[in-house]
């Protein structure tokens, strides 16, 4: 039984359950930094952290940027990349608000 897993798109050879760790290093910093960025506007905006249903909304950005660019990788294992992320990038986001804070608490 043959299992098809490339098809085309815009003429090129698209593979579908292409993971994360195929994509070029420059691609994988790109995306990690656009995942930081949303994630961090969500919590500029909202003033708490992102819930289960609230990281689709980040998620989604993200992923009209990696379709923007041209990268091709299934939603899901952006999902993947997101959740194994998640802890890291909150921390840092409360760092980063913490800072925030103490300059405008001195000046």
């Amino acid at each position: 039984m043959s299992r098809k897993n490339h098809t085309m798109r815009n003429g090129m050879l698209i593979q579908k359950d292409k993971r994360f760790s195929q994509l070029k290093e420059k691609q994988k910093e790109k995306i990690s930094s656009w995942i930081a960025e949303e994630t961090m506007k969500y919590y500029e905006a909202h003033g708490k952290m992102s819930g289960k249903g609230q990281d689709d909304i980040i998620l989604r950005n993200v992923y009209e940027q990696i379709e923007k660019a041209e990268i091709w990788l299934p939603f899901y294992e952006l999902k993947k990349r997101y959740h194994s992320k998640k802890a890291h990038i909150q921390h840092k986001c409360l760092e980063r608000a913490e800072r925030q804070e103490k300059i405008n608490s001195h000046a």
